[in-house]
């Protein structure tokens, strides 16, 4: 073990904080929390100065029917021998819900062992209905982490496990990445799973497409001297009133002789406005449809 230690770290004794120009294209699928889901997520990592880096990263797919997208960008300072500390801020959106981040993250580099880490805070902005029906969740902002630890019994081969707080849920992470020669396009194969409160499960997996100059780089290399991760964010479950549980609205009258015709809502069911015979109570129904507020003052 120590020997591999020595060895992995001075593979790594001096570098720029990115090798070069680089980016990855993954697609992966599975659930969230026994919703389907398909992604596509997207990185691209340039070096701004020997020892700073800057990545923009994107994402677009579908959860539970409904398009998710969104994208974010680190900007950081590495020693591929040894760490990497940034700050991070995103903008994802599903389903009308809009989550924002700002956050440090980092790295550390233990030989063939790795901790990564991010946190900070998130927004959580929601919208007031949800399929004609009043939305009870409320907006948010609080703290956010993840942490993993890594080791790669191989050059090309990653386990991890780590620990999450998404969306005020605590969850445990598990994953797995092998990098396998596709020939002229260095690909990999990875799955992941999250386990956290309230029974939540997500598990997915994909084919990620590594791009750059050195095509023949290992994992632990990519990893250490490209780009960081691409995070995307969990998004809350909305909480609507239920059918019929709301208030009663107030009825749109049109003022008339002998009566106050209901135009809105037009099945009557509603509360007589101020200024009728019939205020604070439902309208009489006067047949074929037509509902009244009687007694107009004069």
């Amino acid at each position: 073990m120590l020997s591999a230690t020595l060895v992995a770290n001075n593979a790594f004794a001096e570098g720029p904080a990115v090798s070069g120009p680089n980016g990855k294209f993954s697609v992966e699928g599975g659930a969230f929390d026994g919703d389907s889901s398909f992604l596509a997520l997207g990185s691209y990592s340039i070096p701004l100065a020997p020892s700073i880096g800057f990545q923009v990263d994107g994402a677009v797919g579908s959860i539970d029917g409904e398009t998710m997208g969104g994208g974010g960008a680190h900007l950081f300072t590495r020693d591929p021998s040894q760490y990497l500390f940034g700050i991070y801020g995103s903008y994802h959106t599903w389903d009308s819900i809009d989550i924002w981040r700002v956050a440090v993250e980092a790295e550390l580099y233990l030989g063939r062992f790795s901790l990564t880490g991010i946190a900070g805070f998130e927004g959580v902005d929601v919208p007031t209905t949800s399929g004609g029906l009043v939305v009870l969740t409320q907006d948010d902002e609080h703290a956010f982490t993840h942490i993993d630890l890594a080791y790669y019994p191989t050059d090309n081969f990653k386990i991890s496990g780590g620990y999450r707080y998404l969306n005020e849920v605590s969850f445990a992470s598990a994953g797995a990445e092998f990098l396998f020669d596709a020939g002229d396009v260095p690909m990999s194969l990875f799955a992941r799973g999250d386990f956290g409160d309230d029974d939540y499960t997500a598990v997915t997996g994909g084919l990620k497409i590594y791009l750059g100059a050195d095509r023949n780089k290992s994992l632990i290399q990519r990893h250490r001297t490209d780009d960081p991760d691409n995070y995307t964010p969990v998004f809350p479950k909305l909480v609507t009133e239920k059918p019929g549980s709301g208030e009663t609205p107030i009825c749109a009258v049109n003022g008339s002789v002998g009566g106050v015709p209901v135009t809105s809502p037009a099945n009557g069911e509603c509360t007589c406005p101020s200024g009728t015979g019939l205020e604070g109570s439902p309208p009489n129904n006067a047949g074929g449809g037509t509902f009244l507020c009687f007694g107009v003052p004069t």
